[in-house]
């Protein structure tokens, strides 16, 4: 496990769908700011759904992911929104999911993201997929508006044969895309 964990953490998967792709001389002043925002430590944000019932940072799993985003103050995509696969977690009646960190590191609040993630696993010459254009879906109701230097977690259901699969899975044989990334700017 500790050997997909670190696979895993290695992959910061850049979700590509910045809208600013034409990139514009920038004043001065407006290179100062992005490189404050850049050097800006990232910290967890606690999802809509979560606050609502309660949850709040002090809870022990985000204190665990804020524990992690301090360790590593640079993860995630310099003026973008990326994910970070973080660790295969078993939950109660045999469930499993993978658990994600998205990461704005964009100048402004993202919301109602969605994208399609493929995971898979190229074994005997043939990709066997743990997620084959997984539709994940962050809406502003279930996430809230994410921060600019803010995380936050989520999951994504894993199948018995995907779980077999992440236990094979290597850098050098594993393949990841990030597919149709949408999000809102916050206005």
């Amino acid at each position: 496990m500790k050997k997909l964990l670190g696979i895993l953490f290695a992959a910061i998967l850049l979700v590509g769908c910045n809208a600013d792709n034409d990139q514009k001389p920038q004043t001065g002043e407006e290179e100062n700011v992005k490189k404050e925002i850049e050097q800006q430590a990232l910290s967890m944000q606690v999802l809509k759904a979560d606050e609502e019932n309660g949850v709040t940072l002090e809870e022990e799993m985000y204190q665990q992911l804020s524990g992690l985003v301090e360790a590593n103050p640079d993860i995630g995509v310099a003026e973008d929104f990326s994910i970070h696969a973080i660790d295969f977690v078993e939950k109660s009646a045999g469930e499993s999911v993978m658990l994600f960190l998205g990461i704005n590191r964009l100048e402004k609040g993202i919301k109602n993201i969605t994208l399609e993630y493929t995971l898979g696993v190229e074994t005997e010459g043939a990709v066997k997929y743990v997620f084959n254009r997984e539709k994940v879906d962050l809406s502003e109701s279930f996430a809230g508006v994410i921060q600019p230097n803010h995380a936050i977690p989520f999951t994504v259901p894993v199948t018995p044969e995907g779980k077999k699969l992440l236990q094979l899975m290597t850098e050098e044989n594993k393949t990841v895309k990030i597919e149709n990334a949408k999000f809102e700017l916050e206005k």
